[in-house]
């Protein structure tokens, strides 16, 4: 999963409550009695970073529980997985289960591979995984489980307005303020990948959780914000860049821009060149112009 707040949300389900992940994932048995260490995150090789690791101790005995949550599917996700299988096993000598955890739908394939494959030369080496698609686990019966720390992550699971209502006033049970406004927050920036967050914010109680001053500085409520005004950017971008290719086809009859216009990436760069068309003295000198203000890094190859 990337470096963002969805992180830091699985972060602290991962490390204040194991068994609550670890049941959602069927990693462990709700009746299981099984003794759950913490890993450390670093293996040695290459200091790779897995999200989390547990060592489970149970009935069933000893094992390595590797985790890896992703916001959504990427094509890399089993060549990703492939290289954690075999390093938990050198550094723990212990059979290792490997899961995915899926956030949303997005970019996943119809039918997505459990396994990942890596060949070297005489070396081949394959990890097969568990993938848990977090919206197919009742967000119900999480909730009836009585365990806290999923709340945030209820509103991506199996369930309607209900469910999240219902979510939203068992947050404003957790006796520590403190817990309640970090877990509050993480619900709406989870909670905001299936709806909205401003909404959420309402729903939870936004400027009573916490000091208006303080929810501005934190770092999920400038993500929120920054996440917006990228999206908006975009937007304007888009009209812009069609407003351009009306007024140039007008100018210059015939004329086909393309991706060159988008590469530009600045809407304000875009407008100035629709004022400015008429001093333009032909086609060419146009698409001149437009490599000229795009990024070399975003120029259509």
């Amino acid at each position: 999963m990337a470096t963002k707040p969805y992180d830091q949300a699985f972060k602290f389900l991962a490390e204040q409550d194991p068994e609550s992940l670890l049941l959602i994932l069927g990693a462990i048995e709700p009746d299981e009695q099984a003794k759950i260490e913490l890993l450390p995150r670093e293996i040695s090789v290459a200091a790779l970073l897995p999200d989390q690791a547990y060592r489970v101790t149970s009935r069933r005995g000893d094992r390595v529980v590797h985790v890896e949550a992703w916001t959504r599917w990427e094509q890399d996700i089993p060549h990703r997985m492939v290289e954690y299988g075999p390093l938990h096993w050198l550094k723990y000598r212990l059979p290792v289960d490997s899961y995915v955890m899926l956030l949303t739908k997005t970019g996943l394939p119809r039918r997505p591979p459990k396994y990942g494959v890596a060949v070297a030369g005489g070396t081949r080496m394959e990890t097969r995984f568990h993938l848990i698609r977090l919206w197919r686990i009742p967000a119900r019966e999480a909730l009836e489980s009585g365990r806290q720390t999923l709340l945030p992550f209820l509103p991506l699971m199996d369930g309607g307005r209900e469910e999240l209502a219902s979510s939203a006033e068992a947050l404003q049970l957790i006796p520590d303020e403190r817990q309640r406004r970090e877990m509050s927050l993480h619900f709406v920036m989870l909670g905001g990948l299936r709806y909205n967050r401003f909404e959420l914010l309402e729903l939870i109680g936004g400027v009573s959780m916490m000091p208006i001053e303080r929810l501005r500085e934190s770092s999920f409520y400038q993500f929120i914000l920054e996440e917006g005004r990228e999206e908006e950017r975009k937007v304007t971008l888009a009209r812009i860049a069609d407003l351009l290719r009306l007024l140039a086809d007008k100018r210059f009859p015939g004329i086909q821009l393309g991706a060159e216009v988008e590469a530009v990436g600045d809407p304000d760069k875009l407008h100035r060149l629709c004022h400015e068309l008429d001093e333009i003295p032909d086609p060419e000198t146009l698409r001149g112009r437009l490599i000229e203000m795009a990024p070399q890094s975003s120029l259509p190859s």
